[in-house]
């Protein structure tokens, strides 16, 4: 559709604009973030584990306005025990018009959100609940704890009204008779929505089929034959547009990518759409073939800050490469694998963030430093945390934007670093993909899933980067012996010290030599003071960077020759900092000031002699090189820009 150039142009502001945060997944910037969730009672959760869930059925009425719902959920259940009563969720907004257990009508009570039937089953026996209801969803207004399940609002960008589901993590009983257990993955759905004829419905798996009926209504059958989760299942309804492409990854039939979105927003987004396709054929290189290959994988537009990975059809409110890139990552790592418990959340967000990172370093090469400088600022600007999520029942922490973005995704280039064998890495991702395909892991099954493929004992990795804190601070500095030889001393302090006293991850040393190449030393760490020998013909001459590539998140205190007498004489605060970075001499001398960005770009060149200060202002957030040099000697040292 053409736009005039003036509405395009406030439309390419406001977009602009909103994407300049970058949000990751939709439940980082979540106006409906909750303290705590899973209101079922905990002998109502007992009480769901005696049955496992195969099979969906759902049949639902609704339209692109407002929150209300009608709707026929058959729920098919294999019982593990002999019950005699079966429960499951819904929130009691909702009327119920009956309930049937098989073909029997249940007697039932409700409790908080929990259904309680009374029934009579066997062990071993398949059975099928089928619930009868209608009502408004909740917002946050009725269900404090909650509120994003079922949403309606107008795209203030596209002026397009919206309906649309969003269960994770425990929001599926806001919209849908269920059981919310991340171990229980249902085999298969089948989703029918009834919507006003001038809307279109995006869900689960592919469309079936099309049917008009009376009323000025459309029937949208969808149907997706593997296996899933339940906050995964998911409907959007709005006047869209289909606009599909495909994929063609190597040694695979084309994959449909069907993307609903809003007739005026096309012409925009178009080549960002595309790019769709790079993304499918990438990760179908390095983590497995796209697992869904033989349904498709698409987008449906709604008014959200950032996207949800619903499987096979993502749920986003823009279209922006790092963003297409995060939410598609998740269809492997999140869909076809799926955390185990909340606590590992890590495995979905995590490596779905660093796909973010490979993604721009394979297409959209340079801009991958930027990303990873981000990671690692995120997570200094506190001193403690702990990517392993404590309380599984507290959005905040699950969602946590530092710890299990951000840091979830710097720690898995720190496994890359430890691995230090890029093919053996991604054949490790590989194994993990295969070895629980279509089910749930943890990060114990992720750890011994790595440590076989790699034969390394990743015990220690795990126990300083992902269930402990902090981060360390290096110094580093080479000293001369008598004989000619070198001892490269690393000394090292950690910012949460009485949980994590120690990383022993292995650390880059960049130094010169005299009248040799500049090289990168790998040193194992194994104390806070490390000290590692060279012969004389190494002919060291002083330490030019710690962890030059970024694989660690850390900041450097100093890094030195022996020759240096400058650090004595040197005041340098803050650091992190946010706006001026002061530097003081005790000793008045003529010195010059670098500063210098992580590309090696000189974006400062001053001289002083006893005192100055850098407006830091103007610089993005990040790490930087500060060097110092008189006629005596050159001193180092790693700047954080917040």
């Amino acid at each position: 559709m053409k736009l005039i150039f003036t509405l395009l142009f406030c439309f390419s502001f406001l977009l602009i604009n909103a994407q300049q945060t970058k949000p990751i997944c939709s439940k980082t910037a979540s106006k409906f973030k909750k303290e705590k969730s899973n209101t079922l009672p905990i002998n109502y959760i007992k009480e769901t584990e005696k049955y496992d869930v195969t099979f969906y059925e759902l049949d639902i009425v609704a339209t692109n306005t407002n929150t209300n719902l009608k709707g026929i959920v058959k729920m098919t259940a294999i019982a593990n025990e002999n019950l005699d009563s079966v429960v499951f969720e819904l929130f009691p907004s909702y009327t119920i018009k009956y309930i049937l257990i098989d073909s029997d009508t249940a007697k039932y009570s409700w409790r908080n959100t929990g259904i309680h039937c009374k029934t009579n089953i066997k062990k071993g026996q398949t059975f099928t609940i089928t619930t009868n209801y209608s009502g408004s969803s909740p917002d946050k207004t009725t269900n404090p704890l909650g509120g994003a399940g079922y949403t309606s609002e107008q795209s203030q960008t596209w002026k397009k009204h919206v309906s649309w589901t969003l269960s994770e993590p425990f929001s599926a009983y806001e919209w849908m008779p269920c059981k919310q257990s991340l171990k229980d993955k249902i085999d298969s759905v089948k989703i029918a929505i009834t919507v006003p004829d001038s809307c279109m419905a995006g869900s689960n798996g592919t469309l079936q089929k099309v049917t008009s009926l009376p009323g000025n209504q459309k029937r949208f059958e969808w149907k997706h034959n593997n296996p899933i989760d339940y906050y995964l299942i998911s409907f959007s309804v709005a006047n869209y547009v289909d606009y599909s492409i495909y994929a063609h990854p190597k040694n695979a039939d084309s994959i449909l990518i069907q993307n609903y979105v809003y007739p005026n927003s096309l012409n925009y987004f178009k080549d960002l759409i595309d790019n769709t396709a790079k993304f499918i054929e990438y990760y179908s290189e390095i983590y497995t073939l796209y697992p869904f290959h033989k349904e498709k994988y698409g987008h449906c537009m709604a008014p959200i800050s950032g996207g949800m990975e619903h499987q096979t059809m993502t749920t986003l409110g823009y279209f922006d490469n790092e963003l297409v890139a995060h939410e598609l990552a998740h269809q492997w790592w999140g869909d076809h694998v799926t955390c185990g418990s909340w606590s590992d959340i890590w495995l979905n967000e995590g490596f779905a963030t660093y796909s973010e990172y490979l993604t721009l370093a394979k297409l959209f090469p340079g801009e991958e430093k930027n990303k990873l400088d981000g990671f690692h600022s995120s997570v200094l600007s506190q001193l403690n945390g702990s990517t392993w999520c404590k309380d599984s029942l507290n959005q905040n922490s699950i969602f946590s934007r530092r710890l299990v973005y951000d840091k979830g995704a710097a720690i898995i280039h720190t496994l890359r670093h430890i691995i230090n064998n890029d093919s053996l890495f991604f054949k490790a991702l590989q194994n993990y993909q295969t070895e629980f395909a279509f089910s749930t892991a943890t990060a114990k099954d992720f750890k011994k899933s790595v440590e076989n493929t790699t034969k390394i004992d990743l015990t220690p990795f795990f126990n300083e980067w992902y269930y402990g804190e902090g981060y360390p601070t290096y110094s580093a500095k080479i000293q001369k012996n008598i004989d000619n030889s070198f001892i490269l001393m690393i000394s090292q302090k950690t910012s949460a010290p009485s949980i994590t006293p120690l990383f022993t991850t292995p650390i880059e040393i960049q130094v010169s030599r005299t009248n040799k190449s500049d090289t990168i030393l790998r040193i194992p760490i194994t104390s806070n003071n490390q000290k590692a020998e060279f012969p004389a013909e190494y002919k060291l001459k002083e330490v030019t960077n710690i962890d030059p590539n970024n694989f660690i998140v850390n900041q450097i205190e100093q890094f030195t020759t022996s020759l240096d007498t400058m650090k004595d004489n040197l005041f340098i605060y803050p650091n992190p900092t946010t706006d001026l970075l002061y530097i003081e001499l005790k000793n008045p001398s003529n010195t010059t000031l670098k500063l210098i960005s992580m590309d090696g770009k000189l974006i400062l060149e001053n001289s002083f002699t006893k005192e100055m200060q850098v407006d830091m202002r103007t610089q993005s957030p990040g790490n930087y090189l500060l060097i110092l040099e008189n006629e005596h000697s050159t001193y180092q040292q790693k700047i954080t820009k917040n």
